[in-house]
């Protein structure tokens, strides 16, 4: 019995140093969230770690160009969620195909943030982020997917903090073979 509580408690405390190499220590147990949108046969799906923002010192790092190379690499080698799409769609104007992506976040000193998806085999389709101040502050990273009215769209919905940004999403029918 003695010899299971430690070693469950081992593996707890393992679990908590990689969160905290992903996220910062203000991110151990960060709530893992998956949102999932069915129009008719088509799927998409995004998964995520809703990070806690703390003090803001994300929007610190779009004001230091002398960090974005080093964050941008780490965003990069420790993606913050995933996205599965089952048929092809476009997003504010990029094709994505079908298939699976990470999904980071990096930022450049004249985009600002930029929201990436990258396949298994190739580069990432990036998005500039233009962020709007909002009314009510989140202190969690918010990734949702919101529904229309328009058949065969939706769009994704990102809240950092006090800033926002909705992504349209146009799914494309699955073609007849």
């Amino acid at each position: 019995m003695m010899k299971s509580v430690i070693a469950l408690t081992c593996a707890a405390l393992m679990t908590c140093g990689l969160q905290a190499q992903i996220s910062g220590s203000i991110n151990r147990g960060a709530p893992k969230v998956s949102n999932t949108i069915e129009m008719g046969q088509n799927k998409l799906e995004v998964n995520y770690t809703a990070i806690r923002f703390g003090e803001g010192a994300w929007q610190k790092i779009k004001d230091n160009a002398d960090r974005h190379e080093r964050f941008n690499k780490f965003a990069a080698s420790t993606p913050i969620g995933s996205v599965k799409t089952s048929c092809d769609l476009a997003a504010a104007g990029r094709k994505v195909p079908a298939g699976e992506y990470s999904m980071y976040f990096t930022v450049h000193k004249d985009a600002g943030w930029l929201l990436n998806l990258k396949p298994a085999d190739g580069e990432p389709i990036r998005w500039r982020m233009a962020l709007t101040d909002i009314k009510t502050k989140s202190a969690c990273l918010k990734v949702s997917l919101e529904p229309s009215a328009k058949k065969g769209t939706c769009s994704i919905a990102i809240t950092f903090g006090d800033k926002a940004v909705t992504v349209p999403v146009t799914v494309a029918a699955k073609k007849e073979k």
